[in-house]
């Protein structure tokens, strides 16, 4: 097919309309740039398309997929959200036979916003300077400070539900009243300070009062969560940044619009960007004055390493080698079933439909340093057996009738965890262009190579232990731990690949997420992270976002991009 250019020029070429590309859009729009939004997935309508409210029996496989579809969608995919994620038939990467990578991708308007875990608990300088706490990896080129302003605008903007965490190295957010922990969830609380740990409520990007035109929660359950809130009380790209967008006349959105490329002028600075329309294939180019790319991690890495020319032959802003490098994500693993005999047979409260569970923040190398590994952990869990009694499965030999009796007793007393624990980014931990490979629009497709070091195992191993100890502690009887680390990407955290930093020749992006090769090129989406933590990516990733929508505005009005 020829490529067709249009004659429109934005001010700003946005791809991806998710977390990142849906913050992008509001800020750039709502402050009267021309801002064009490419997303490579279909529109959806919430009324329509989501199964919020499907009951299991609904089902022929009570949510699960179809075992001939299994293959081809990453395990946290289900038959109620199967139509927005990718299938790799169509959208395949490739990794070496003994390192495999869970990539987990929603091609839709709204992207993993709309199916996200929800937990935002905020970065501080333990993460931001971590390599002058430990010695190890490198500090982000800005610290909380630089941030702190923006966490604060984001979550006023999207809605925080949450309690005072009582930590220095969690900061609290700007929270709207907490949802109260279950009875499950409180027992948890008296165990783990007996060990000095905190049991609070996940700060969550939930509403839990209403704000603005957009109602609270209605407590449908956490399981219906990830299917799509159809109330729009979860924060969401279609409920909350990009109708902000829209409301203005600075704003267009272009759905299913796969960007191949970003051009260049005979400057180098970037001119537009190229991309298939997945319906009919056609190639088009748009041209804009500042490019933004918000299409998540590996996504956005992938077009910048297709984006190759005479001057950039190894992808474009990666004169300094890096670009693809660092990939990194949170371990997962500790994950641990047990109930509190207290709530045995207790009458059911459905206390559990909340929309959160607990969290329990880093209690590992704060101030005080193991020897055995570096860098800590945090742990979330819920109490309560929800839609789906999945502790079933560790009932034994239990069936029919007696099982059934046995999961009534216990669905009040039922409680789970899971460790997340960050790892040290490894410049060899790398995404790369597969030259034998293309997708269904004949894209080049990444090869991924990542894979965990000893300090992450020796963090595994005391993740899981703990995780027991505290259970034990609370007086819960356990029915399972998982010490099995996750297979990496399996935690939809990834992050790193264009990291930031004050020098180009160690960083792809400067602090401000602008590339040091071309100047009218930004990096918003978990692409710019130099480290991860161990908490959850996404509030910062749109913080950071804002940050540098407010310097491109700026930069923007003095001709400087």
């Amino acid at each position: 097919m020829g490529k067709n250019s249009t004659k429109t020029v934005y001010d700003c070429i946005v791809v991806g309309s998710g977390a990142a590309g849906g913050w992008a859009a509001q800020e750039l729009a709502t402050q009267g740039l021309s801002v064009l939004v490419l997303e490579a997935g279909p529109a959806v309508d919430p009324a329509k398309d989501f199964r919020s409210h499907q009951w299991p029996y609904e089902s022929k496989f009570r949510g699960r997929l179809a075992p001939r579809e299994q293959e081809f969608f990453p395990e946290v995919v289900n038959e109620y959200v199967q139509p927005f994620f990718v299938d790799r038939r169509q959208h395949p990467y490739t990794t070496p036979s003994d390192r495999p990578y869970d990539w987990t991708r929603a091609r839709v308007v709204g992207g993993k916003t709309l199916f996200w875990g929800r937990g935002v608990p905020r970065y501080s300088d333990l993460n931001f300077k971590a390599f002058s706490q430990d010695g190890y990896g490198d500090d982000w080129p800005i610290s909380y400070q630089d941030i702190e302003p923006h966490y604060d605008k984001v979550e006023r903007s999207i809605g925080v539900a949450g309690e005072d965490i009582g930590v220095w190295h969690a900061p609290n957010n700007c929270f709207l009243k907490p949802f109260p922990l279950t009875c499950g969830e409180q027992l948890l609380r008296k165990g783990a300070r007996k060990l000095g740990r905190r049991v609070v409520q996940f700060p969550t990007a939930v509403l839990s009062e209403d704000l603005g035109d957009r109602a609270r929660c209605h407590f449908c359950s956490s399981h219906n969560c990830g299917r799509g809130c159809d109330s729009g009380a979860m924060f969401n790209s279609i409920y909350v940044t990009l109708p902000r967008a829209a409301r203005t006349k600075f704003f267009t959105l272009r759905p299913n619009a796969i960007a191949r490329e970003v051009t260049l002028d005979g400057e180098g600075k970037a001119r537009g960007v190229v991309f298939v329309d997945r319906l009919t294939r056609e190639t088009h180019e748009v041209q804009g004055k500042t490019v933004i790319l918000g299409a998540s991690c590996l996504e956005s890495t992938r077009l910048l390493l297709n984006s190759r020319s005479r001057e950039y032959p190894e992808g474009l802003a990666n004169s300094s080698g890096l670009l693809g490098r660092y990939l990194h994500d949170h371990v997962m693993t500790g994950s641990i079933v047990g109930f509190a005999p207290q709530l045995y047979n207790a009458k059911v409260a459905n206390d559990d439909a909340k929309p959160c569970g607990f969290y329990i923040p880093r209690f590992r190398n704060v101030e005080t340093r193991l020897k055995s590994f570096v860098r800590g952990y945090q742990f979330s869990g819920g109490a309560g057996a929800r839609m789906f009694p999945g502790f079933s499965k560790d009932l034994g030999d239990l069936f029919g009738t007696s099982l059934k009796r046995e999961i009534r007793k216990l669905y009040p007393a039922v409680v789970s965890m899971t460790g997340f624990g960050e790892s040290i980014p490894n410049r060899e931990c790398a995404a790369t262009l597969d030259a034998t490979r293309v997708d269904a629009w004949g894209i080049p497709v990444l090869k991924i190579s990542a894979f965990w070091e000893d300090n992450e195992r020796r963090m595994a191993q005391d993740i899981a232990a703990t995780a027991e100890e505290t259970f034990r502690t609370a007086g819960f009887e356990v029915l399972s731990v998982n010490r099995e680390m996750s297979v990496p990407g399996r935690s939809i955290h990834e992050a790193g690949t264009a990291r930031m930093g004050s020098d180009p020749k160690t960083s792809v992006l400067n602090p401000f997420c602008q590339s040091h090769d071309v100047k009218n090129l930004f990096v918003v989406d978990g692409s710019c992270f130099v480290s991860s933590g161990n908490q959850n990516v996404t509030l910062t990733i749109l913080a950071l976002c804002d940050r540098a929508c407010q310097y491109l505005v700026e930069q923007f009005k003095k001709g400087n991009v």
